[in-house]
């Protein structure tokens, strides 16, 4: 009963916080004087009439449009029909923006953290309870929470409208009208996208307005509870929280990404940290008016003020200057003045610990193609070239790994490099001297993507032996990213491998015997669905952290996850929460990108709503160590069976002649390069042909989200289902999911992918003779899926159980309902020959179509 009771007052705070004031202040929207505004708003509630109901009797897009068009205005001419659907466009643009608003105003209201699962609730269980408190003081002493905030193409509000969205959220929670009008007038006349696309400096300072405005409060707060709940039960506390940052760091398929590049974001993020400092200095400096700290007081203003704004500055590590100086105003504060002001001293001290010189650490990321190539480069020159026989990249790994000696070179090169050899070379120099001037966490991970075998490590190691670095001051962690299917069956052996080798371990011993290993869902979801891709995850985990045990090395996994579940989004913490004691989870790492930062970590209470939770998982996991029963032999046997049925399906509709071409005409994913919203191409081929192979995963899954169909996020389930089923295995699948937190999730997660898909909006396919008989496969499938997880999961329609972001989801999915057919409609219409002029517009249509379609889903692309 309190479950029910909770879950339907969320609803009723829903309903009265979000639906309701959404419908009250878009009315408000309607009457704003904006150009041609009283046009299109007189007409668009008409337009979303049409779709709806167009829609329902099997039309067209282009029937419903023109349909509209011939019945409600006397628009003939392209130019002007086209015109107002940018209009609706721009409208809808900015309707999604205030429901975002209204939502994030009740964040608190709707979400409450579960009280059993959070520190103070388990310390005081646990008051008196000795042998309990020293295991969770080692569990906090070994438990670490990674965020690393990445620049992928699906973070398309600019700063100034994240502004927008940060003060309007502000003015709603205070019903303040007046500041609501002017902001939604601002709203209205601001851009929201860019003319031209942007550079990965552009990406790292749009990234970093999250750093400033939201990380920076949040994970201060988080920690200063952690310390005062240890503190309460005479526990050591421990930084827990860390920031990662890849915009200016990660070069994997980005030629835009220059060794200049990651110095200037370096440079960028220590800067906006010491302003950061500084404004909350200035308020110390306001308040502590007393004697005997002026001097340092004098000292730590000279010091900040010239660190965030004097750009002739010379840079070095200064935090523990700082830390000195706030420790001496501290000490005289408490001795001299009965502590007062002193919280405020703490918190900037906190902050200090927590981001020392670099507010974030600077990740690089190569692919191992890339490196071997750069490794082959150096081998031609000397002295290195009397190290290795001329037909080394001939051998096989284990003839490699012994060849490999990790000596210490300054090769005198002959020729130059290419520039992605020239980058690599230059970038290995340059850490050293960001690490001088920001500290060594500033930039000491370097992640190798496509890591197919163990040589990928230590071959770059020896890179950086031959390029200014000594084994004996190797300051560098070496990650391997293993992303497709395969990559993890085979991940544990090359582990194995480094493990094993002498210069490795000591190397590893140096580093304190911890290892990062990276884990790729976007890659692993589109090479084999994502069934298959879940299970190889799971079971690479598992592999990974028995041999990893093994060599009593500390694992931790740091997940790159995307935001939507296709690419290992959804409820990340439930995930961390099911993994079970055979899986490493006491240091926990994973990407944030595209619209999850803005929806999950936009304002300072979501931030630290979401921290929270992921924090409240690791410990609620750590301390309960329960077995995971998918383990059993029995369990395990039916999840092999299971994701290889999925798997085989998906396979299967990957080599359909018709796949690529189908995504081709009619998503957008040609014209996804067109959007300004990315550093990085679309695919990784260049000009070349449309391979799938090449196609990167965020391109992949943003056309079949536009499609409404998001086929990764589930093909290949109900076919996996039903093939139990039918063999009579049904009730050890029911029983399965049942004991099993990670399958619900994955079930869970897969239901909200469908939840976002709507095969009625491209029902007019199963009549075209190109692809009807194919989209008629993919409903199938998807009918089936549903099928089978509502009759597994006892739930009568999908996310029954979360009834809130099912409301959510499916108000966005009708605010946004216009945009998918103007998409659709723009896109049939280019099947047709246009004139230059036309089909120009009509491309831009297209892909204006696809920042509020994004927006609106919040963890889609």
């Amino acid at each position: 009963m309190p479950k029910l009771r909770l879950t339907t007052q969320r609803e009723s705070i829903f309903n009265n916080e979000v639906i309701s004031k959404f419908e009250l202040f878009n009315s408000l929207f309607l009457t704003l004087p904006f150009y041609k505004i009283k046009d299109t708003g007189t007409l668009l509630p008409l337009f979303f009439k049409s779709c709806e109901e167009g829609i329902a009797n099997g039309q067209t897009p282009a029937q419903v449009i023109e349909e509209f068009f011939a019945k409600y205005t006397s628009y003939t001419d392209r130019k002007d029909i086209i015109d107002l659907l940018f209009r609706f466009i721009q409208y809808i643009e900015r309707q999604v923006v205030l429901f975002d608003a209204v939502e994030d105003a009740s964040f608190t209201k709707l979400n409450t953290t579960d009280e059993q699962s959070t520190l103070e609730f388990i310390l005081k269980k646990n008051a008196d309870n000795k042998p309990m408190l020293s295991k969770i003081e080692k569990l906090i002493d070994e438990l670490s929470l990674r965020l690393v905030l990445t620049a992928h193409p699906t973070q398309f509000y600019p700063g100034s409208v994240l502004a927008i969205i940060t003060d309007l959220t502000k003015a709603i929670r205070e019903n303040n009208i007046t500041s609501m009008n002017s902001l939604l007038q601002q709203l209205g006349k601001t851009p929201f996208f860019n003319k031209k696309s942007p550079t990965p400096v552009d990406e790292a300072l749009n990234l970093a307005w999250f750093l400033e405005n939201t990380f920076y409060f949040a994970a201060a707060n988080i920690q200063e509870e952690i310390d005062q709940n240890l503190d309460e039960y005479n526990l050591e506390t421990k930084k827990i929280l860390e920031l990662g940052f890849w915009p200016g760091g990660d070069r994997d398929g980005n030629p835009n990404i220059h060794a200049d590049t990651t110095l200037e974001v370096s440079k960028m993020l220590r800067q906006i940290l010491f302003r950061c400092y500084y404004r909350d200095f200035r308020v110390i400096k306001r308040r502590i008016t007393f004697r005997g700290v002026e001097e340092n007081i004098a000292i730590l203003h000279d010091v900040l003020y010239k660190n965030a704004f004097d750009q002739t500055c010379e840079l070095h590590d200064i935090s523990d200057e700082l830390r000195e100086n706030l420790n001496k105003i501290k000490e005289t504060l408490l001795a001299e003045h009965d502590g007062l002001f002193v919280d405020l001293v703490n918190d900037l001290i906190r902050k200090v610990d927590l981001y020392g010189n670099y507010f974030a650490s600077l990740d690089i990321r190569q692919d191992s193609r890339v490196l071997r190539s750069v490794h082959a480069y150096c081998r031609q020159n000397k002295p290195i070239s009397s190290l290795y026989p001329a037909d080394y990249d001939e051998l096989s790994e284990g003839e490699k790994l012994k060849l490999i000696s990790f000596k210490e070179a300054t090769p005198v090169y002959a020729t130059e490099g290419d520039d992605l050899i020239k980058d690599t070379i230059q970038v290995i120099n340059e850490i050293k001297g960001i690490q001088r001037r920001n500290g060594e966490k500033a930039c000491h991970r370097f992640i190798i993507s496509n890591c197919q075998q163990a040589s990928d490590i230590l071959q770059l190691i020896e890179l950086f032996l031959w390029n200014g670095w000594s084994k004996d001051a190797l300051t560098i962690d070496f990650v391997p990213l293993f992303e497709t299917v395969n990559d993890l069956k085979g991940a544990a052996d090359i582990m194995e491998t480094l493990y094993s080798n002498p210069f490795y371990k000591a190397h590893l011993a140096s580093r304190g015997n911890k290892q990062d290993i990276m884990l790729g869902y976007s890659d692993s979801t589109k090479d084999g669905g994502y069934l298959m891709a879940n299970w190889s995850i799971f079971n690479g985990k598992t592999t990974l952290s028995a041999v990893s045990k093994k060599h009593n090395i500390q694992l931790a996994f740091f997940d790159g996850r995307g935001g939507p579940p296709s690419r290992g989004g959804g409820k990340t913490h439930r995930f961390y929460a099911s993994m079970g004691k055979e899986i490493a989870n006491k240091n926990m790492q994973l990407t944030v990108q595209g619209q999850t930062i803005s929806s999950q970590y936009g304002s300072i209470e979501s931030a630290e709503f979401n921290i929270e939770q992921l924090i409240n998982a690791g410990i609620s996991s750590g301390l309960k160590e329960k077995h995971n029963v998918l383990l059993d032999p029995e369990n395990k046997s039916l999840l092999d069976a299971m994701a290889e049925d999925g798997y085989k399906a998906f396979v299967d509709l990957r080599e359909h002649p018709l796949f690529v071409s189908y995504l081709e005409k009619l998503s957008p994913l040609k014209l996804l390069s067109q959007a300004n919203i990315s550093s990085r191409p679309v695919k990784r081929n260049g000009g070349g042909a449309m391979k799938l192979e090449d196609l990167r995963a965020i391109s992949f899954v943003t056309a079949w989200s536009m499609l409404k169909q998001n086929v990764p996020g589930f093909y290949g389930m109900g076919t996996a289902m039903k093939n139990q089923e039918s063999a009579g295995n049904w009730d050890k699948v029911v029983r399965v999911y049942e004991d099993s937190d990670y399958l619900k999730t994955i079930v869970d997660n897969c239901m909200m992918s469908m939840s976002k898909s709507d095969f009625v909006i491209t029902a007019h396919l199963a009549n075209d003779k190109e692809f009807g008989t194919f989209w008629t496969q993919l409903r199938d499938e998807f009918e089936l899926t549903k099928e089978m997880l509502l009759k597994l999961s006892g739930q009568e329609t999908l996310m029954a159980n979360y009834p809130v972001d099912k409301k959510s989801i499916a108000t966005r999915e009708k605010i946004i309902l216009p945009l998918v057919l103007i998409q659709h409609f723009a896109l049939e219409k280019l099947q047709h020959d246009q004139s230059e002029k036309d089909q120009t517009a009509l491309e831009k249509l297209a892909v204006r179509t696809v920042f509020g379609i994004v927006n609106a889903g919040r963890n889609l692309a």
